[in-house]
Order: C-alpha cells, then structure tokens, then sequence
C-alpha cells in the first residue's frame, strides 16, 4: 500500500509540474526516504528536514515559541506552522510536516504515546489531521509516514 502511494505521489507531482519537500520531527525522514525510494524522484523531491527539537523547528520552520507553549509542539497547529515554514523556505508547491509522540508511555505532559499530528502545505494553504496511532514506537513512526504521504496525495489530487 505504502509504495503504490509513494508511486502515485510522484507521478501526480510530476504531472502537475509541482514539487515536494518535507519537514519531519518523529518519523526522522521516513517520509522523504519513502518518496525518494520512487525512481524518477529527483524530478519533485526538493528537501527535507529534520527538526526533532523545538529550538530548530523555531529557527528553520518559523513555527512560533507561542504555538508551542499555548497548544504544546505536538499539536496541528505546530503541524500546520512546520508545513507553512517549510513552504515559505524551499518554495515547494506541496510540503508535508509530520511531529508526534511515539513512546513508549505517554509523554510527560499527558500525551498519549502513539499521537502524531501531520501537517500540508499546498499553494500557500495549510491543513493538519490528528492521529492516535497503535503500536510500538517503529509501528507508531511507520503508520506516521505512510498517513503523512497520503495526505500529500489527497491534497494534490483534490477537486481532480
């Protein structure tokens, strides 16, 4: 399932003439190794990041110390800041952004292990989705990745 929607991703940026970067926190860029496994990626992926602190998804991402303190870094609205940030950075018509919690235990602050929200950018446009994931850390950060380029797939192929 995960590569026919990697396969397809790319195929619908290329078609369109778009391209993708991405900014990762808890799946540590499983999600740029998954698009960029499709032969021919080099025609849309642009880059990705990896912001797995708060510090740098502030100074790469733009994502606001406000956000983080008022909705927590695990929340849509960081979701949706990291994908704008990374939009505004690369100039990629499409970024998705993915951060999470993906235990073992719940975080400290009550967040449930396996919450992980994922964020797109398309054409100055973000949106986030929640998700309370099952599993161990690997299945939680997995699930992440493959709902993560689905969401992308959704949003380009949107109104088609």
């Amino acid at each position: 399932m995960m590569e026919t929607c990697n396969k397809e991703l790319v195929q619908k940026l290329k078609e369109k003439g778009f391209h993708i970067s991405t900014a990762e926190s808890c799946t540590g860029g499983m999600v740029a190794a998954s698009i960029v496994d499709v032969p021919g990626a080099s025609d849309v992926f642009e880059e990705g990041y990896i912001t797995y602190s708060n510090r740098v998804k502030e100074k790469l991402l733009s994502v606001l110390s406000e956000t983080i303190e008022k909705y927590t870094v695990v929340s849509s609205q960081a979701a949706k800041e990291m994908a704008a940030g990374t939009q505004e950075r690369t100039g990629s018509e499409l970024t998705v952004s993915v951060t999470g919690y993906a235990g073992p235990g719940d975080a400290e602050d009550g967040t449930k292990a396996g919450t992980v929200y994922i964020g797109t950018c398309f054409n100055g446009e973000a949106r986030a989705k929640g998700f309370l994931f099952e599993g161990d850390r690997k299945q939680v950060r997995r699930q992440a990745a493959e709902e993560a380029v689905r969401f992308a797939l959704e949003r380009i192929t949107e109104g088609e």
